[in-house]
């Protein structure tokens, strides 16, 4: 992803730097006509970092952290290409490919795979209440509390949960996350036995500094730094928003 970032600040770079010498009289490049042809090549350039994320993984330095292939990544990476490639060939009238069914089909997609990945998630116990964060904000954590399993969400807000004073009971505890055009940070102990298993539609997960993010997305992160059965569980998802999991 820093690889893709660098290519697209050059470009922005490079342009910037033909739009001051055009002002200045030194060059006629019409700086309009490029970025209106090749624009899709950020898409392209994009799509080789989501390839990229797909090829790669790390590992930490004792392999005390387990990450898993992310399918949705190439998902994501094959449809950026593909759009960019058709958009640029469209702009260099090298073939005309006609996308509007194409956008038809994509919004109600996208909400159709967010809704199974809701209705996969872990049911709520009868009587357990889903804690909202809606246009407002959620903040467990600044004092000591029993971790209990439990359904967050935030729709346009944020939650923010840190694990440091929690009361962790033996067993497995499930926390179960949303978010939709929010944000969810958790901070965890570094020595607290983690899984985290995540989905993000248009949005970004970053377990453990391992992120992704695109038009679809999965990550799975298992951190086993000790033999104890305590061991919380995370499932994630989230829409045009973004979910943190990260060491405090």
């Amino acid at each position: 992803m820093l690889r893709g970032r660098f290519v697209i600040g050059t470009i922005v770079v490079i342009l910037g730097i033909i739009a001051l010498l055009n002002n200045l009289g030194i060059t006629q490049v019409n700086v309009n006509y490029i970025v209106r042809t090749y624009w899709p090549l950020l898409l392209i350039f994009w799509s080789f970092s989501l390839f990229e994320d797909f090829y790669k993984e790390r590992r930490g330095k004792d392999k005390e952290i387990r990450t898993f292939l992310p399918w949705g990544q190439l998902i994501s990476g094959a449809v950026v290409l593909v759009i960019g490639i058709i958009y640029l060939g469209r702009n260099l009238e090298l073939f005309q490919v006609d996308l509007s069914l194409f956008w038809k089909i994509f919004w109600p997609a996208i909400i159709i795979l967010f809704g199974i990945s809701l209705l996969r998630g872990r049911p709520s116990p009868q009587g357990e209440k889903v804690q909202w964060a809606f246009m407002g904000g959620i903040d467990l954590g600044k004092t000591p509390f029993e971790l209990k399993s439990g359904s967050y969400l935030a729709f346009l807000g944020g939650v923010d949960i840190d694990l440091s004073n929690a009361n962790i009971p033996p067993g497995e505890t499930l926390l179960d996350l949303t978010a939709v055009m929010g944000g969810i940070d958790v901070k965890v102990p570094e020595d607290l036995n983690i899984i985290c298993e995540g989905t993000a539609l248009l949005g970004g997960i970053e377990f453990l500094k391992e992120s992704t993010g695109g038009i679809i997305a999965s990550k799975r992160v298992e951190y086993t730094p000790n033999e104890e059965d305590r061991v919380v569980r995370f499932q994630a998802r989230t829409l045009m928003g973004g979910i943190e999991i990260k060491q405090k």
